[in-house]
């Protein structure tokens, strides 16, 4: 083990802008899966953050990256855990280019912040993952979180135009570039996206934005099972309109919804919410259309939202994406309503609540199972969750657990065949492994 103080002296000489953390409340803030880190780091400039990633290579030690500490949940217990390098200090807007539509920012800046800065030019990063006011650039990126808007404007991989990256040896390196036609080279930015911190430590990021939209509106359809819910939605991806999301809820993830969100909207077996976005005539007749469409498959479309209430239910339905013991089940579409049938069925089987919440048009399905503490029957129901997923040609990702389920069962399930290619990867981006070893998949 390297000698910490040693360590401690020689990133005061060498970043002395760098505040460094070590008392117990402040481990504790960043432990992982109940292991803490022996110290906190937050660099103060891009340099600090490449001089502290040096010197931990120097001296064996690793790091985790750390945002807001929304994703920390996510995958398994890290092998060593020595350093946290907190990104909270790169917190700036670097360029807003409103007239090209794009902005330069770094990675310990809010989401929350970062749109209600761009809403003064009447734009906003089209990303809408759970807890924004936490939620930071470089966590959403690192583990490629989005929410319902996806479905309109794709995920970060389709909205990053560059990156700025520190390497696990503290080399400054950059991928893409700043406009959006981009089209030279290889495109490094996806590769960074969503590899959960373990080949760089992203510090800045190029976007492409959106212009705010005029009128937003939210459609609700009452659905007597899934197969009727996602007719429905089926039919509306074929059609000329637009939605900005698809969100399938089933009982229980209504019962979590505002009573003001949805207007006192009796709770029916799967509720479907058809949001769109434009210019105002644009919108009253989509919204129109969409309602037109679902009575026709069956459905039975209920009041429309506006305004607060609008927002409201938007915002009730991204905090569900993350629970206790949350799964996220990727599927074709077509498939979605039969998988939510046999998995009510496996949850009464193993007696478990559940509760469901959709990116219906996406075929993303955010699961989430109770009671937390029930280890071995989760394990049992996941495993087969994960069995069924498998057979529809989909896949099933533990997004949050208690340590204690990490220990039965892996987050990320059966590696595929291109681990090999990860680890090939992970070797030349960080050969001394100063990037937290263990988390990702396969143990990367």
């Amino acid at each position: 083990m390297s000698d910490l103080s040693l360590f401690t002296r020689q990133l005061q000489t060498g970043a002395p802008q760098t505040e460094i953390l070590n008392s117990p409340g402040d481990l504790a803030r960043f432990a992982v899966d109940g292991r803490a880190p022996a110290l906190v780091v937050l660099p103060a400039t891009v340099e600090d953050v490449a001089v502290t990633l040096k010197l931990a290579s120097e001296h064996r030690l690793t790091v985790l990256p750390v945002g807001g500490s929304t994703q920390l949940g996510l995958g398994q217990p890290p092998e060593r855990y020595d350093l946290a390098l907190c990104t909270a200090r790169l917190n700036r807007i670097l360029e807003h280019e409103a007239a090209d539509l794009t902005c330069s920012v770094q990675a310990g800046i809010t989401l929350a912040a970062l749109q209600q800065q761009l809403a003064i030019k009447g734009q906003f990063l089209a990303l809408d993952p759970p807890d924004s006011e936490h939620a930071t650039i470089g966590g959403i990126l690192a583990a490629n979180s989005s929410g319902p808007q996806r479905l309109r404007y794709g995920s970060a991989r389709d909205l990053v135009i560059g990156l700025r990256v520190v390497l696990g040896d503290g080399t400054i390196a950059r991928s893409g570039g700043k406009v959006v036609k981009n089209v030279a080279g290889y495109d490094l930015n996806k590769l960074y996206i969503g590899s959960l911190g373990t080949l760089g430590v992203i510090v800045e990021a190029n976007f492409k934005l959106i212009p705010r939209a005029e009128e937003e509106q939210t459609l609700l359809v009452a659905c007597r099972d899934a197969s009727t819910a996602m007719e429905i939605v089926i039919s509306l991806l074929s059609s000329v309109v637009t939605p900005t999301a698809l969100e399938l809820l089933d009982r229980a993830a209504q019962q979590q919804l505002p009573g003001q969100a949805v207007q006192a909207t009796s709770a029916t077996s799967y509720l479907l919410a058809i949001a769109f976005s434009g210019g105002a005539k644009a919108v009253v007749r989509q919204i129109a259309d969409a309602r037109a469409a679902a009575a026709h498959q069956g459905g039975a479309p209920q009041n429309t939202l506006e305004g607060a209430n609008h927002d409201g239910f938007w915002a009730a339905v991204r905090a569900q994406q993350h629970g206790p013991v949350t799964c996220k089940v990727s599927l074709l579409i077509n498939s979605v309503a039969s998988f939510l049938a046999r998995a009510q069925a496996i949850c009464q089987e193993q007696q478990l609540t559940s509760s469901v919440i959709a990116h219906a048009g996406s075929g993303l399905v955010y699961l989430q199972l109770g009671p937390s503490d029930a280890v071995d029957r989760l394990a049992m129901a996941i495993s087969q969750l994960r069995a069924l997923a498998l057979s529809d040609k989909g896949s099933l990702v533990i997004t949050n657990a208690p340590t204690a389920l990490k220990a039965r069962i892996n987050v990320w399930g059966e590696p595929r065949p291109d681990l090999r290619l990860m680890k090939i990867l992970k070797q030349r981006f960080d050969p001394q492994y100063t990037l937290v070893k263990g988390r990702f998949v396969g143990g990367i």
